[in-house]
């Protein structure tokens, strides 16, 4: 399993792929402004590993997007991905 996030932005997507998690967020987190600006849409159908820290950024970036009135999907979550969400409670957050 890569320990390492990596992204790629395609017009108003972007699609995550590798591991979402403590040790491999914070460059992507310093630079989610100009990465989500024009975003519609984050892929996560790439990622191999979500924890508890990448789930949670995931419900921040939705929260001040949401600040700024606009709308962010999350398209291409795994089974696991979706338990997890389920388990802390953010599945609605995230779907909606």
């Amino acid at each position: 399993m890569s320990h390492e996030l990596t992204w790629e932005k395609s017009s108003s997507a972007l699609l995550l792929s590798g591991t979402l998690g403590r040790d491999s967020l914070l460059v992507f987190w310093e630079k989610r402004k100009s990465l989500l600006a024009e975003v519609e849409q984050i892929d996560v159908s790439g990622l191999e590993h979500v924890d508890s820290t990448g789930l949670a950024m995931l419900v921040r970036l939705k929260g001040e997007l949401a600040t700024e009135k606009r709308s962010l999907k999350i398209v291409g979550m795994s089974d696991n991905l979706t338990t997890l969400m389920e388990l802390y409670g953010v599945k609605s957050l995230l779907l909606s």
